[in-house]
């Protein structure tokens, strides 16, 4: 599970200031996202010369660069490690020398324990079962995006700014959060993932690029993310959905429905002529929104006030 260094903490810190998203920086040092990402979370040890690079790309002032080199030193002087409790640096130590030695069945079991997204299929029909977290209903579901929605923006907004929230507004109320990318090569097929009793989202470089230039698949899958960020980080262990588990009790099932309300709002549902010209205002997968559309004539949206 990915945690932001000293370092991290204070270049994140800036970067809000001054309303730098990751791939702002990243162009800027010509670098991928999915570099700065692992600089900021030290999966990467800081280059040499990377401090010039961004006081020189950020045009921080003395004092900026000047904290931001202290949390450096901080940074290289850190073990990550030393901050379990013994046993577990014990197990960790044990399950890194074994890794090569897990069977293949067994890996698939931990990632359903350990993450609650694995990507890669079609929003509304999925291959890959969730795994079996609390159950709510569709009703409930709608309700809480809506919730969401109205801390986030305004009741006229059509288009939920999903990249927006990630980076800057939703970390002045969880301060803790960050969003954090990796390669596609690291990720394979997952398209992202939340670790249980993590305070952060991990995306595939090319999602999270996607998603922040607008491409309306990666925006779903960032609502579907963050979805599983405010519902299901808190389930440490669970199974996956078997064939008489009900559907609302289905991680993906249920990120999937919070993600379609939370782009396509029922309370703009008088708005549009049909689907498509929903997907358009929503910025949302024409497919996904087809799916909302049949869903929502189902539940008599239309016809309420």
């Amino acid at each position: 599970m990915a945690k932001l260094t000293p370092f991290g903490v204070e270049l994140r810190k800036l970067r809000l200031d001054k309303e730098m998203r990751l791939l702002d920086l990243a162009e800027k040092l010509e670098q991928s996202a999915a570099f700065v990402s692992a600089i900021e979370t030290g999966r990467k040890q800081i280059p040499d010369g990377y401090l010039r690079k961004i006081s020189k790309a950020m045009e921080l002032t003395a004092e900026e660069t000047r904290r931001l080199r202290a949390a450096a030193e901080r940074t290289r002087k850190e073990v990550r490690v030393d901050n379990l409790r013994g046993e577990q640096r014990e197990l960790v130590a044990a399950f890194a020398r074994k890794l090569d030695d897990v069977p293949s069945d067994l890996m698939e079991a931990l990632k359903k324990i350990v993450l609650k997204s694995i990507g890669g299929d079609v929003p509304f029909f999925r291959k890959r079962r969730g795994i079996i977290v609390p159950p709510m209903s569709t009703e409930k579901l709608r309700r809480f995006a809506e919730k969401i929605r109205d801390v986030f923006v305004v009741n006229d907004q059509v288009e939920f700014p999903i990249m927006d929230v990630l980076e800057f507004q939703l970390s002045k109320i969880l301060p803790d959060f960050f969003i954090d990318v990796e390669t596609p090569e690291v990720m394979g097929e997952d398209e992202g993932r939340v670790f249980a009793g993590s305070n952060s989202i991990v995306f595939r470089e090319d999602v999270y690029t996607g998603a922040c230039r607008g491409n309306r698949r990666d925006r779903f899958t960032a609502c579907h993310e963050f979805a599983h960020f405010l519902m299901h980080r808190d389930v440490k262990l669970a199974r996956a959905r078997e064939d008489g588990d009900k559907i609302y009790l289905d991680s993906e099932w249920q990120a999937d429905e919070f993600a379609g309300t939370l782009m396509m709002s029922p309370r703009h549902l008088k708005q549009f002529a049909d689907a498509e010209a929903a997907a358009a205002a929503c910025n949302m997968n024409p497919a996904a929104a087809r799916v909302m559309w049949a869903k929502y004539e189902k539940e008599g949206r239309f016809e309420m006030g």
